[in-house]
């Protein structure tokens, strides 16, 4: 078993080398991770730096980091809660709603291509076996934390 899990851990793993943001010209793969972060919150939607930290799993540092490069390229803008001036949202601006849908557009196409030259039934039981893996993984994961 502890070999099976090595293989599975490897083939899984690969995938986070994958630069999937060389697809995209112009953003880096931080940039790339933050645009999609903020693209989920819809066309009115705002996140604050932190909520953007938690959602990409980034520390804090190097989401302003990010955000600078994106507000320098004109992709996003800050704007300070009337309310409570504690808190500056983040938001598209127009130019990065255009950038966030060519981002869309070109994803679509590479995972319609790379899935293409696979069989349905083959994908299909690929993702049953991932997500029943993942059910036991997080079951494990649960009960050891309880014995601790």
């Amino acid at each position: 078993m502890k070999d099976a899990f090595e293989k599975l851990f490897r083939a899984v793993h690969q995938f986070k080398k994958l630069n999937v943001s060389d697809l995209i010209p112009g953003l880096s793969s931080s940039e790339f991770s933050v645009m999609g972060a903020i693209l989920q919150m819809g066309e009115n939607g705002k996140i604050t730096s932190s909520e953007l930290a938690a959602k990409t799993k980034t520390l804090p540092p190097a989401v302003s980091r990010t955000l600078r490069g994106l507000e320098e390229k004109g992709y996003v803008e800050r704007s300070v809660d009337k309310k409570d001036r504690r808190n500056t949202y983040i938001s598209l601006t127009e130019k990065g709603w255009k950038k966030g849908e060519e981002v869309r557009d070109r994803m679509q196409d590479f995972g319609c291509s790379v899935m293409s030259q696979l069989k349905e039934e083959d994908i299909d039981q690929l993702v049953a076996y991932l997500d029943r893996i993942y059910e036991i993984a997080e079951k494990e994961i649960d009960t050891r934390k309880r014995q601790n």
